[in-house]
């Protein structure tokens, strides 16, 4: 596989910026041709200051869903905690409704233990915990989606549902994509192997995702199983009309949003996707890709700093060179 023959995807600048600016790169991503935009699923910054304005996923991704025609809106990753399931599964199928089937549905263990201690929400230790209830959450969404009436009896979730229905069902069939985010190996692997559409991961170089890659291989029952699912890399990107130009880019943003010895869970994570991301030209990125490519990842979910700048026109360029 080559560069060209990647998705690529936008994820959508929520934090810090207004609604309107949100609406407009999604606008903008879809003129320019780009397969997908994509939210994450926070109630406050997980970049810089936790108070930083910070757009919640799914009423957002309604507007998006309205306001845009073709481009494909999902979510990255939606953390299974924040909603009982059957309440998930009901909006998810009205925003695939909305969109006339274009919903991509992200699911994840969640990750960000302050975030749950602030808002009230129960973050369970150990993490496979939480991981077994992301399964569960799966198989409860695509029995709503899929039978006229689901009935289930919660092992870890305490969750109980007695002829259960979701009307309208999703427009997609059976059901939209479910994408499992995670790099766990024992868990996470496992379960996108038994339970998902696709699968996506950052904050690592390909060789790191040619590891993981191989370990859902081993994970899947079969070899067309492993080939049915969709693999994906969240990267950030920097990319300017000089490989210097990127360079200090990405120095702008490191020195705004990291400190010089980062404590926190959200530091690591996001020095992570810092050091990780491809950056240099057009060109250079589309090479970068390449690697990725290469290693067996399908579709990238780009992260782009200054997506929202309209003076450098940073989507624009990435679009000029990957998107064919």
């Amino acid at each position: 596989m080559s560069a060209s023959d990647l998705e690529v995807g936008v994820i959508l600048p929520q934090y810090g910026t207004d609604i309107g600016t949100v609406r407009e790169t999604a606008l903008e991503a879809e003129t320019l041709g780009y397969d997908a935009v994509w939210l994450e699923d926070h109630f406050q910054s997980w970049i810089g200051d936790p108070r930083r304005a910070t757009h919640e996923c799914w009423t957002t991704l309604t507007a998006i869903a309205e306001a845009t025609d073709e481009i494909r809106l999902g979510t990255l990753v939606t953390s299974q905690s924040y909603r009982h399931p059957a309440v998930l599964a009901k909006m998810a199928a009205q925003v695939d409704r909305i969109s006339d089937g274009r919903l991509e549905l992200g699911l994840g263990a969640g990750w960000y233990a302050e975030e749950y201690d602030r808002f009230g929400y129960e973050f369970r230790e150990p993490p496979a915990e939480r991981l077994r209830r992301l399964a569960e959450t799966v198989e409860i969404l695509q029995g709503l989606w899929t039978n006229e009436t689901y009935s289930h009896e919660g092992e870890h979730l305490d969750i109980d549902l007695e002829d259960a229905f979701c009307e309208p069902h999703p427009v997609q069939e059976p059901h939209p994509p479910i994408w499992i985010g995670g790099g766990g190996e024992q868990f996470t692997l496992r379960y996108t192997a038994e339970l998902a559409d696709g699968w996506n991961y950052g904050t690592l170089e390909p060789e790191g995702f040619a590891e993981k890659l191989a370990v859902l291989r081993e994970h899947c029952e079969s070899e067309a199983r492993y080939d049915e699912i969709r693999k994906s890399a969240e990267l950030f990107v920097f990319v300017g009309e000089t490989t210097e130009a990127a360079e200090r880019k990405r120095e702008q943003f490191r020195d705004e949003f990291l400190p010089d010895e980062p404590t926190e869970p959200r530091e690591f994570f996001l020095a992570g996707y810092v050091e990780s991301a491809p950056t240099g030209t057009p060109k250079e990125v589309r090479n970068r890709l390449e690697a990725y490519a290469d290693v067996g990842i399908e579709t990238v979910m780009l992260s782009v700093p200054d997506a929202a700048d309209g003076e450098d026109d940073s989507l624009a360029r990435l679009a000029d060179e990957l998107l064919e």
